[in-house]
């Protein structure tokens, strides 16, 4: 009897061995099975979200080639568990050039127990301006299904550079030039310098851009015709030179056949083959620089936002960074002196939104980041008449009373107004009590402060600048752009000292280049250049992850975050650092 069921049991088992193999081309492989979960109804779960939506840059629209990312926190505090949970985030426009990966699982959520899920999403070049409505849903197998949310999505269609052409410059005379006559004008036979001008007139960053000049005439001669450009920001002019030499057998008449291509990374609003306007004998044409700002602002009325109607679910969109809690670092600077400057209110010109508050938030970082042992603040009513010259003089100035020559480190920030001369050549940090019909008085100049910094003769001068010198307001979402002088479309190019260029323990950030408005941002009540400057320096600037934040860093975080936030508020505002890119401020 034993031994037939012992022979049943190795029919069995064989039958068994058998099933859970397949043959494929010559092999033998396991058979997958698939196990349901098996659901029984009993005590209903009880659940609840939390919801929060990011974005790349944290502006709460999502543009052209931007990813974010919908963060559900499910949590069940019923006393029964939730059975076979299916997520579903789903545009009721179906937009082909939205991306949502969703449709995700959860077999069980036991009570008490909460789960984490990521919905990615992202927005394809070609997504138009516009509301998107995301029906969230998050259904139960028995039907105890969690209350519905909606996303309303903002995206913002991709913003197209134009690269133009703006003129051409010859130059006849000095090095690299072989002249047959100085005149200011083409003769054949000579090699002359092109200073070849263009402008991105478009309205977005013409990035990673180049040029190359060729012409289709051997008799013509070309050299140093082509190289980098780099990011062309919205209305910013760039020149380069070239040389040019026509031989003796050029027989054009007209124009040369020389043509100019600029091209950018992402291959809109090139300029291909464009014929520069250069003749044998004659003097080009003039130029002309087009006035071009961002104009975003129209297309964008609305931010990314939820629309609940459930207590029992919590919605968050973007995550604003706290720069109001400080975090200490390791750096400590026994001898150094900080200046903390915030013009806010202005008796006889419109107000610089947040500026008071950027420097109240500055002087803590000051302290608890930079190290800094003594640290001054300086704010509305208490910076006027001679308070620049009081303070930063360097023969009778109380900073230089607290300097000890190679041995103090000195750190200044200003938050404010800085104001142009009429002509562009000078720009003025001004006292709260300051008149723009008094400017070169009560002005301060900037090369003048540069200057006396430098003459202090210090271990180290750090400047960060909160101030735009355009002629224009601070300007956020809520606090429109007001004209503070009159400059009539004039550039701004001030003659300014660089005392970084001969001193390496020198450096300045500053907040925009000339011709642009520095704005604030009322998300966190502060300047944009300011948020993003101490979000930097709680370590979000630490690329390397070596718990080092370095100038390069911070410059460089801050540089690409304003960059890509500004241009979402009302317009193009792009900071410069000056100075030694290895210098460390602040160690965790």
């Amino acid at each position: 009897m034993n031994r037939y069921i012992f022979l049943i049991f190795i029919i069995l088992l064989t039958f068994s061995q058998a099933g859970a193999q397949k043959t494929v081309v010559g092999r033998s492989e396991p058979t997958r099975i698939i196990l349901t979960p098996e659901f029984k109804r009993g005590i209903p779960p009880n659940l609840f979200l939390d919801i929060e939506f990011k974005d790349d840059n944290y502006n709460k629209i999502l543009e052209a080639d931007e990813s974010a990312r919908l963060i559900l926190n499910i949590r069940n505090e019923g006393k029964g568990p939730a059975q076979g949970l299916e997520i579903r985030v789903t545009d009721a426009s179906a937009d082909p050039n939205l991306v949502i990966q969703d449709g995700v699982k959860i077999p069980f959520l036991y009570p008490g127990q909460n789960r984490v899920v990521n919905i990615p999403i992202h927005a394809k070049r070609l997504i138009g301006t516009g509301d998107h409505n995301l029906n969230i849903t998050i259904s139960e197998y028995f039907g105890y299904d969690m209350d519905p949310a909606r996303l309303i999505l903002t995206s913002m269609e991709y913003l197209k550079p134009e690269l133009a052409f703006l003129g051409v410059e010859l130059v006849d005379a000095g090095p690299g030039t072989g002249p047959i006559v100085e005149d200011g004008r083409l003769q054949a036979g000579e090699q002359v310098k092109v200073k070849v001008v263009i402008q991105n007139i478009g309205q977005n960053l013409a990035y990673s851009s180049s040029f190359k000049v060729n012409s289709k005439d051997s008799n013509i001669y070309l050299n140093e015709s082509e190289g980098d450009l780099g990011d062309i920001a919205i209305g910013e002019v760039r020149e380069f030179w070239i040389t040019l030499s026509p031989n003796k057998r050029v027989e054009t008449k007209g124009k040369l056949p020389v043509y100019l291509t600029v091209t950018n990374r992402d291959g809109y609003g090139n300029l291909v083959n464009f014929q520069l306007p250069v003749e044998l004998d004659q003097k080009p044409p003039a130029m002309q620089v087009h006035e071009v700002k961002a104009d975003v602002q129209g297309l964008i009325t609305k931010v990314t936002r939820f629309e609940i109607n459930s207590s029992k679910i919590k919605a968050n969109v973007g995550s604003l960074i706290n720069i109001h809690q400080v975090p200490p670092s390791k750096t400590r600077r026994s001898d150094a002196i900080g200046i903390v400057i915030g013009l806010e209110a202005y008796q006889n010109i419109a107000p610089a939104p947040y500026a008071a508050t950027d420097a109240r938030i500055m002087a803590k970082y000051f302290r608890d980041v930079l190290g800094i042992n003594q640290v001054f603040e300086y704010t509305n009513d208490q910076v006027t008449g001679f308070f620049f010259e009081n303070k930063f003089n360097p023969q009778f100035g109380e900073l230089q009373r607290a300097v000890v020559k190679g041995q103090t480190e000195v750190f200044v920030f200003y938050s404010g107004h800085g104001l142009p001369s009429k002509e562009g050549d000078k720009v003025f940090l001004i006292p709260a009590d300051g008149r723009t019909e008094a400017l070169e008085i009560q002005g301060y100049d900037l090369n003048k402060l540069y200057q006396n910094l430098d003459a202090l003769n210090a271990k180290s001068v750090t400047v960060f600048l909160d101030a735009c010198f355009s002629g224009e307001s601070r300007a956020t979402e809520a606090h429109k752009l007001q004209n503070l002088v009159a400059m009539k479309g004039a550039l701004i190019v001030p003659k300014l000292s660089k005392p970084w260029e001969t001193n390496p323990s020198f450096r300045v950030f500053s907040s925009s280049e000339y011709n642009q408005t520095s704005l604030g941002y009322d998300d966190s009540g502060t300047g944009l250049f300011t948020y993003y400057l101490c979000a930097g320096l709680q370590g979000n600037a630490d690329r390397n992850g070596d718990k080092k934040i370095s100038a390069a860093e911070l410059s460089g975080y801050v540089i690409r975050m304003v960059k890509e936030t500004s241009v979402k508020i009302r317009g193009l505002q792009s900071p410069i650092f000056n100075g030694n890119p290895d210098y460390i401020l602040a160690e965790y």
